[in-house]
């Protein structure tokens, strides 16, 4: 009867224990899209990779206030000579399918042969839509 017990204890905590692992993991594999997958992309243009990772109705707030979309980011990656982006101090705060990203971060841009270099605080709105994470809204604004 022991056995049972324990048998029928263990099968009942299973789907406990792996909805707490993935619970979990999921600051991890956020901060790999935004260190690696998202920073990776900017560097080499990757069009595609950032095509991917971006929702369709994604929305941006640039320091300057200007309202933005997927397109508008594709396209000034498109049209940069080069793109670095760097981000650090992040924080992930997990909402069930909603993660919300802030850190700090450094940009340095050459677009047409002008440099432009940019740091602030940023905070990335990721949603788990399909299975995957999509990044839905971005809020970008300097710092002292």
């Amino acid at each position: 009867m022991r056995a049972v017990l324990a048998v029928v204890l263990a099968v009942a905590g299973m789907p406990f224990l792996r909805a707490q692992t993935a619970d979990t993991d999921v600051p991890s594999r956020i901060i790999a899209l935004e260190r690696l997958a998202k920073l990776q992309a900017f560097k080499w243009k990757d069009v595609k990779t950032l095509d991917r990772l971006i929702d369709n109705d994604f929305v941006s707030v640039a320091l300057d206030g200007r309202l933005g979309s997927k397109a508008d980011l594709l396209i000034n990656v498109q049209m940069a000579d080069s793109l670095q982006y760097q981000i650090d101090q992040m924080i992930v705060r997990v909402h069930q399918d909603t993660v919300v990203v802030s850190g700090l971060y450094h940009l340095n841009c050459m677009m047409h042969g002008k440099e432009t270099h940019q740091q602030g605080r940023f905070v990335d709105t990721w949603l788990l839509k399909d299975g995957s994470w999509t990044e839905i809204a971005s809020l970008s604004t300097p710092t002292d």
